[in-house]
């Protein structure tokens, strides 16, 4: 009788191990997917944060008032980014709000749209959508398709500057594609810094039979 209570309990202690194991490695991974979870969305809000000089838009060129006529909705798709250097390709959307920036790099609403003459300004995850960023280098092409063909532009330069840097992004005279991304690419928390991608037009469409 005395043995058959200590298989019984031995049993009942190996059974409740089983059990634990797997409800263990349940809520580890659980554990692990609203970690990166949380980060994602606190990044969305450190790049939404930016600081982006306000924009005048500029009045187009007669020929291409008809291009981006009608502003984009929050979400709506602008077309996909490629770096061909990198053999890597990646949607943009209208905005930097969380919901947005899931479905890939977001175009900040105040600045301008390719074809406009100005500084179009993306942003994108350090470990999502501009992951891959860190490899670029000067003199590298980017690429903008959007529904009114491809605009080019070749990479000039880089700066790692502080979040809270005022002149992170401005307004320019001449058309300009500026990526932005937190930094650094591997920083588990709050990345303090911005890595910034600046380039210049370097070829677009024939406008000029879109209007």
């Amino acid at each position: 009788m005395e043995k058959r209570k200590k298989v019984h309990k031995r049993k009942a202690k190996w059974k409740w191990v089983i059990i634990g194991i797997p409800v263990s490695i349940i809520l580890f991974g659980l554990g692990i997917v609203a970690f990166f979870g949380w980060e994602l969305t606190k990044q969305t809000v450190l790049l939404a944060h930016t600081v982006v000089t306000p924009y005048k838009h500029a009045e187009p060129e007669k020929e291409f008032k008809q291009i981006w006529s009608k502003i984009p909705d929050p979400g709506e798709k602008l077309g996909e980014l490629k770096l061909p250097s990198i053999s890597y390709e990646v949607p943009v959307v209208e905005g930097t709000h969380p919901k947005e920036m899931k479905s890939g790099v977001g175009h900040f609403a105040g600045s301008m749209l390719p074809g406009q003459g100005g500084n179009i300004v993306l942003s994108g995850h350090r470990n999502t959508s501009f992951r891959k960023l860190e490899d670029v280098k000067k003199g590298d092409q980017i690429k903008f398709a959007t529904l009114y063909g491809e605009f080019v532009y070749e990479i000039t330069d880089f700066k790692i500057t502080d979040a809270k840097d005022e002149n992170i992004i401005v307004p320019t005279e001449y058309e300009t594609l500026t990526l932005t991304t937190c930094y650094p690419f591997e920083y588990i928390d709050d990345a303090p810094n911005r890595f910034i991608v600046y380039t210049k037009l370097v070829s677009q469409p024939d406008l000029k039979k879109q209007s």
